[in-house]
């Protein structure tokens, strides 16, 4: 029974790129460039809507004179709320998905460390993007 568990735990376990930490640091990779998080939503296919009323609540000035850390903030609500948007989605359809969103707003580096970081079963952390 204790086996059954924990298959069915190791089964179910999110794939690393895409955890809560992961996200919020691809968030501060993306994000404050330009409008770039914006951008991102847009090829991830969340609605136009949810996009503009996430940003919206972010700044009642709107994100293009708000500081970076605002649009990182922005950027990674949005994430999260894709996340929840795809719940019923293979990780590893998610994690495409991602990485053909970043490659169309010019971000082939980053879509690359997540291929990296996936194949490895690893978390994205602030350094991978140094190297």
């Amino acid at each position: 029974m204790a086996e059954e568990a924990s298959t069915t735990t190791s089964k179910n376990k999110e794939s690393a790129v895409l955890t809560d930490g992961s996200l919020a640091v691809l968030a501060r990779e993306v994000g404050a460039e330009k409008l770039n998080g914006l951008i991102l939503s847009m090829y991830l296919n969340i609605p136009n809507t949810t996009i503009v009323k996430i940003a919206n609540e972010a700044s009642d000035m709107g994100l293009i004179n708000a500081s970076d850390n605002m649009r990182v903030e922005t950027t990674q609500r949005l994430l999260l709320h894709w996340k929840r948007l795809r719940v019923n989605s293979k990780d590893k359809e998610k994690v495409k998905d991602l990485e053909r969103a970043l490659k169309e707003i010019g971000r082939g580096d980053i879509a690359d460390v997540i291929t990296d970081k996936h194949a490895n079963h690893a978390e994205l952390t602030a350094d991978a993007f140094n190297s």
